[in-house]
């Protein structure tokens, strides 16, 4: 009969990870076993506060309140009894049912009141709440780092792409996970300006401004990242004095005296 848990315990578990926010942004990362894994894990925590408060109720609540009897336990017998003539096999389906539907009104109120507090969090602090998850998930990843980065703070930044494409813009969508990708798949950039890099030194050549175009529709570049190849942060300040410091080395070459070179 014990057997009979497993399916409850996995569903809890799946439901935990679908539709409560903090892990449903992990949950591209899980596949096959380490799905059915994770989902375990949380429906054996959901089963434990189960078995928990069906101990403490069946435990302290009387069988009647104010006359109105109250014994589920004795009514959900009584409707499986119709059905299974065993005493033994009743009692047991009996409990079992009992576990299993505690189980799932558990992990319904994880989920509410996880995501709940996520609305507190983002009234009080004034930060989406999806801005510290996506945080934590694109840690590990320096390239997802600075483009997150330039979503959050609209830092502009110079984004090189494999076919030598090259963009200067803001980042402002980084997309939405989903059961099997995260939301590092696209990114939607507002392009300042863009050009090539060139195909023998690879320096930048800016050929396009889309702030000098005369158009009512927002201009916005959706782009895959498997074809980014590097991204760094952009100043436009810093560029020109680059661009300035590379005029005096052409006019006049900088020589580096030997003793300097050792």
């Amino acid at each position: 009969m014990l057997a009979f848990l497993l399916l409850p315990v996995l569903t809890c578990g799946f439901f935990v990870c679908y539709y409560s926010l903090p892990h449903f942004y992990k949950l591209h990362r899980y596949e096959g076993q380490q799905l059915y894994l994770k989902s375990a894990f949380l429906g054996v925590q959901c089963l434990f506060y189960a078995l928990l408060i069906v101990a403490l109720l069946n435990t302290f609540v009387p069988t009647t309140l104010f006359c109105v009897p109250v014994d589920l336990y004795s009514f959900v017998l009584t409707l499986v009894k119709g059905i299974v003539p065993s005493d033994s096999s009743a009692n047991e389906l009996t409990w079992l049912f009992l576990i299993a539907v505690t189980m799932h009104g558990i992990a319904f109120i994880r989920i509410w009141v996880t995501n709940w507090a996520m609305n507190q969090f983002q009234k009080k602090e004034g930060v989406d709440p999806k801005i510290k998850l996506m945080s934590d998930v694109l840690s590990d990843s320096p390239l997802d780092s600075e483009l997150l980065y330039s979503y959050i703070n609209d830092q502009s930044v110079l984004i090189s792409l494999s076919n030598r494409k090259v963009y200067v813009g803001q980042v402002v969508s980084m997309g939405e996970p989903n059961e099997s990708e995260g939301m590092d798949q696209e990114i939607s950039i507002l392009p300042h300006i863009s050009g090539y890099r060139d195909k023998d030194n690879l320096t930048v050549n800016f050929t396009t401004q889309y702030e000098n175009i005369d158009t009512k529709v927002e201009i916005k570049v959706t782009l895959r990242q498997e074809l980014i190849e590097s991204v760094s942060r952009f100043d436009f300040d810093v560029y020109q004095q680059f661009l300035e410091r590379k005029k005096e080395f052409k006019e006049k070459p900088v020589r580096v005296p030997f003793s300097k070179r050792l």
